[in-house]
């Protein structure tokens, strides 16, 4: 993303923001409430349409595109808050998202039977998840929850991942379980994956490299080290009351 602008009534919530994620690449993006983060995020997938710059993906202009052919390009999400259908089995919960990324919607109609079942279960394998793949995705404990998300995100072929508060609510030993997946990933398949995060020990421990977002401007990038000593962002951090403690 290039030069990215948005403001709502006047406010400026994203000024001049440009920055890049290579392949493989884990880049958090962070900063206080009201920072631009999720601005970022929503004009990234499509949600919401930049005042100005430009967005490219791949060599591709992406900028202002619909979620759903943002999607097809190659721009898969997982949100604070889990999306999957509780009623469904965690196979059929991949199944769906096949579906749709095949463009197959047509079948949402009547169960997903044997479509793409292959290819679900090969999914889940990945991320652990196969043993759990004929129980109600709504009876799942809460990290197998959101590693169901993580699958039905890739059912998407995604280039570039946004993970929204991947951990938030996570027990510590499954936030580590959960990014040390998302790194496995990141290096075996090339995925390039942005994050936000509040827990800074997650943010240490798992990103390449950070970006720090302050009143919608991008105020300072680099590795942990560098982000740590860096007086603007401890004097933001200070203010918002959390901690740039270590590892």
């Amino acid at each position: 993303m290039a030069g990215l602008h948005k403001s709502f009534g006047g406010v400026r919530a994203v000024e001049d923001v440009s920055f890049e994620v290579a392949a493989g690449e884990m880049l958090a993006l962070i900063g206080p409430n009201g920072a631009g983060k999720s601005t970022c995020f929503n004009m990234l997938n499509g949600q919401i349409r930049p005042d100005g710059g430009s967005i490219r993906l791949a060599g591709h202009d992406i900028t202002g595109q619909k979620p759903r052919r943002v999607a097809r390009q190659g721009v898969g999400r997982t949100f604070q808050i889990t999306a999957t259908f509780a009623s469904m089995t965690v196979r059929e919960n991949v199944q769906v998202a096949l579906l749709a990324h095949h463009r197959r919607i047509w079948r949402f109609l009547r169960p997903a039977g044997g479509e793409f079942r292959a290819e679900a279960e090969a999914l889940l394998e990945r991320l652990d998840l196969l043993p759990q793949a004929e129980r109600a995705a709504g009876i799942l404990a809460y990290g197998d929850l959101k590693r169901l998300e993580l699958a039905v995100a890739l059912a998407g072929a995604p280039r570039l991942l946004l993970m929204d508060e991947p951990t938030a609510g996570m027990a510590p030993a499954e936030r580590v379980a959960l990014m040390r997946l998302a790194r496995t990933l990141a290096t075996g398949t090339g995925l390039a994956i942005l994050f936000t995060e509040h827990d800074m020990d997650v943010v240490f421990g798992s990103a390449d490299r950070i970006l720090v977002l302050n009143r919608g401007v991008l105020i300072a990038a680099g590795n942990a080290d560098t982000i740590r000593a860096d007086p603007g962002v401890r004097e933001v951090y200070l203010g918002s009351g959390v901690t740039t403690g270590g590892h």
